[in-house]
């Protein structure tokens, strides 16, 4: 997970140095060159040093929103969370429409689960942006961790309508559709993740979470493949022993009783699935135990 928002940071910050060096945000030398190197410190992940140059450009030009912006982003970072949201905030102050800054508040609203706020500001984007796949996922998102489902879905759909390369609106579309029991189109959400991202394991998991559902489809053989590719690719190791559980369920409900041991065995090493990994392999070394 920090590897991903560490990735999420760092295309943030290609994007905030394209949008700078394009829009003329600034036209003070002094405020540009503080700016680009708070961006080289950020790049590096020396957060901590970024924001005093962040704050140096601003002191040189108080209306460059796009260094609020990166302030805030690096003060999320070492977890200044009331200091960036107030940076994201003045950053939106001074540009109406900064939609960077709008979702970037959004999201840490929504990570201090303070949801009405959050929905209110990615509602403000789509205000001037109806086709934000961005804000969409932000309110879709708040949906789901608030278990209103249908909600979610409805408007997960019009993220990834807008945005079908957009992988994590993909799986928590799947996700709401597997927690409202619409399995069919969850399993389609997560073939529509996994082909949406080139990104390995985010490609594993999502292979699990589709195997998951096409076992409660009782499609067995296509979820055995959809575990075996969550093995392949998935670095994540409640992943890894999920997915030589579900290879056990499959192998168990095909007859197959040795190699649901198996790979029962292998799920077993993962202390998450280790409890029902072993009642498993029990239940099939000893049906008698179990017998009324």
């Amino acid at each position: 997970m920090r590897k991903f928002i560490s990735l999420v940071l760092i295309v943030l910050m290609s994007l905030a140095m394209v949008y700078a060096q394009n829009s003329g945000d600034s036209k003070s030398p002094e405020a540009g060159n503080a700016y680009n190197d708070g961006l080289d410190q950020a790049r590096k992940g020396n957060f901590d040093a970024a924001i005093p140059l962040f704050e140096k450009a601003i002191k040189a030009d108080e209306h460059f929103a796009q260094a609020y912006y990166m302030l805030g982003l690096s003060q999320k970072r070492v977890n200044k969370n009331t200091s960036a949201i107030n940076s994201f905030k003045k950053a939106i102050e001074i540009d109406k429409k900064f939609e960077n800054s709008y979702i970037a508040l959004g999201n840490l609203q929504t990570d201090l689960e303070d949801f009405d706020p959050a929905i209110n500001t990615f509602n403000a984007v789509l205000s001037f942006n109806d086709k934000s796949s961005k804000a969409y996922y932000g309110v879709g998102n708040i949906f789901f961790k608030q278990r209103n489902y249908e909600k979610a879905i409805e408007v997960l759909k019009k993220s990834v309508q807008y945005s079908p390369d957009y992988d994590l609106a993909w799986n928590i579309l799947g996700l709401s559709q597997d927690k409202a029991n619409q399995l069919t189109d969850a399993a389609a959400s997560f073939e529509g993740a996994i082909n949406a991202t080139s990104n390995r394991n985010r490609q594993g998991n999502y292979y699990f979470r589709l195997g998951n559902v096409l076992l409660r489809l009782k499609k067995y053989k296509s979820a055995e493949d959809a575990y075996l590719n969550a093995l392949k690719f998935s670095k994540t190791q409640s992943v890894v022993g999920g997915s030589n559980f579900g290879l056990g369920e499959v192998y168990k409900f095909l007859g197959q009783t040795q190699k649901a041991i198996e790979y029962y065995k292998k799920a077993s090493k993962e202390r998450s699935w280790r409890a029902s990994a072993d009642y498993e392999i029990d239940l099939l070394q000893n049906p008698d135990k179990y017998v009324n």
